[in-house]
This record gives C-alpha cells, structure tokens and sequence, in this order.
C-alpha cells in the first residue's frame, strides 16, 4: 500500500498515456493497472491482482461512512482516505475468499477487521 503512495502521482503510463494530475477515478484505475503490470511479469495475475486492489477501493469507498464511523478509515485533506491495515486485511481476506465480496454487510467486515487489530 505504501506504493500506492507514489503510484497515485505518476503522471503517464506506457498503456494509457498521459493521465496527468487528475485523480479522477479514471486516471487512478489507468495506474494501478500500469502498477501491476509493471509488477507482475504474469499478465493474467497483473489484471487479477489489480482487479481485487480496484475492488477493495471501491467496497472502501461504498461503505466508508460506517466505516470511518467505527475508526477504521480516516479522511485526509485533499480528500483521500487513510485506511487502517486491520480493515485492509479483513477486506483483502473477503475479497479473495468468498464468491460474492461485493454483498458481505460491510458490519460482518468490521467484526474481521476487529479481529485483525488483536493480532497487530
């Protein structure tokens, strides 16, 4: 995750072209994309890989009000969020074990990530 730090301000991308500045959810995909191509040298587990981190973000992103409600997620200035490792394991762990991630009740992902900060 520390990488995405610096992934979200690269400004052109050898698949996409130039994204600029924007973070726009567009330009932000087209990177993390590029990321995981230029990570993987599989391309089938770069797109999987990217699919699971776009997926994340977006479950994030839909539920964040509960989230940031139970301390799991903070907004910074400028608007991104700052996500707790705990509440990132517990949605990696969903996400990549069940069938049907987008419909487990966001309170069912804070009882894991609960859990998760036991062990941090």
């Amino acid at each position: 995750m520390k990488a995405m730090r610096t992934v979200r301000t690269w400004e052109h991308t050898s698949r996409f072209g130039h994204v600029g500045t924007e973070q726009t959810s567009r330009a932000n995909n087209a990177r993390v994309v590029e990321y995981f191509f230029d990570s993987y040298t599989d391309k089938r587990e770069a797109v999987h890989k990217a699919e699971i981190l776009l997926s994340i973000y977006d479950y994030i992103g839909r539920n964040a009000e509960l989230f940031i409600k139970k301390g799991f997620v903070e907004v910074l200035d400028g608007g991104p969020f700052s996500v707790e490792s705990a509440l990132l394991r517990a949605v990696h762990h969903v996400f990549t074990v069940v069938e049907r991630p987008m419909c487990v009740d966001p309170k069912q992902i804070i009882g894991l990530a609960t859990a998760f900060e036991i062990f941090e």
